[in-house]
């Protein structure tokens, strides 16, 4: 497929958390970005570590950042890769030095499923500052059509633009399985608001029955001590398995074998694991938040549920397990609605949005 031109691209700078090695969704985004543009400027603002460490890298980012705008005068643009909390802070600095001390355009591109809870449980200083920098930056991309409506009714953007959430092109040499049990897979941070643990309640209410249908695999990091601790205290060694942290080959491998996807989060943007999981045509299990309605449509792809809510979560294992013939319909279907999350068409959609602010 074709790139972002080298004339476009030379005039972009990205930032945002380092995506060699990334063990997140922006980190994912940036790295299929990085892809295809022909001419790729990016600095990290972000890796994780210590506190001190952190402080000492953002430090350095800045310096990076300043002395990147004085010597490349080809960069007109800044697109700012962002989510909530540190992340919004760090983002800020970025936003006021490339305004108004470069006089540069900027693109605040915010990822992150817990926008709303931020701003609305910071205080009247914190809430300034986001009200502020959204009203005074270029573009805002958000990724969703529901993500769309709460930033045009809560702030005063100048234009917001909807670029959805990029994935890469899937190994198209799929997997035909034959297992009797349902193979479901988790990928993501391993907290509450994840819903993960919701599962593990779920799957503990009849061991025996669940043990004869389903097996579980969880990948990911996070409350890591907690998930092991939890399969032992439920007494499900025999139904759910953790595989750590996956990635790359991996990750495709996982997906390839897996019957379902599954993610009852309480709060998301657009989920890259979800998108994921659709391009190799699974069924999704997961909640009806941020972007996910506008991906998986009930009994067409997959199956939403309530979160926190562990009768909705038993009710649509049930149905999978009485329903495995629907499963590869649902997948089919997976693989249709997924397809405007593909390089060639997130590509085009964010060319123009590039080309609308650069001809101003």
């Amino acid at each position: 497929m074709n790139k972002l031109s080298k004339d476009i691209s030379k005039h972009i700078l990205t930032i945002g958390p380092d995506y060699r090695n990334h063990r997140g969704g922006i980190g994912a985004v940036i790295e299929i970005y990085s892809r295809y543009f022909e001419a790729f400027n990016f600095l990290p603002t972000y890796q994780p570590g210590s506190l001190l460490f952190k402080i000492l890298y953002f430090i350095k980012f800045i310096f990076n950042f300043v002395f990147k705008l004085i010597c490349n005068r080809k960069i007109k643009l800044i697109h700012i890769h962002g989510a909530s909390y540190g992340s919004f802070y760090r983002k800020y600095f970025s936003f006021l030095i490339a305004k108004y001390i470069f006089r540069k355009k900027v693109i605040y591109h915010i990822h992150g499923g817990e926008f709303h809870l931020f701003y609305q449980r910071s205080n009247d200083l914190v809430k300034w500052f986001v009200e502020y920098e959204l009203s005074h930056i270029d573009t805002l991309i958000c990724l969703s059509q529901q993500w769309y409506q709460f930033f045009d009714q809560h702030f005063k953007v100048k234009n917001i633009s909807i670029v959805p959430n990029i994935i890469d092109y899937p190994n198209s040499d799929l997997v035909q399985r034959n297992s009797n049990k349902i193979n479901l897979l988790f990928l993501g941070y391993i907290v509450n608001r994840k819903g993960v643990f919701d599962l593990l309640e779920v799957l503990r209410t009849d061991i025996l029955f669940y043990e004869k249908h389903i097996k579980l695999k969880i990948g990911g990091n996070g409350e890591i001590d907690k998930l092991k601790s939890k399969i032992i205290e439920f007494d499900l060694q025999n139904i759910v398995e953790y595989i750590g942290w996956v990635s790359n080959d991996d990750k495709c491998s996982y997906l390839k074998n897996c019957d379902v996807y599954i993610l009852p989060s309480y709060n998301e943007g657009l989920p890259i694991s979800i998108l994921e999981a659709m391009s190799y045509g699974k069924p999704i299990i997961s909640t009806a938040v941020g972007g996910i309605p506008e991906i998986v449509i009930p009994y067409r792809n997959g199956l939403l549920v309530e979160p926190g809510n562990k009768v909705d979560i038993e009710n649509a294992l049930n149905y999978c397990i009485e329903n495995k013939s629907t499963l590869s319909k649902f997948g089919e279907e997976s693989k249709v609605l997924v397809t405007k999350h593909l390089p060639e068409n997130v590509i085009k959609v964010l060319t123009q949005v590039y080309e609308n602010l650069l001809s101003k």
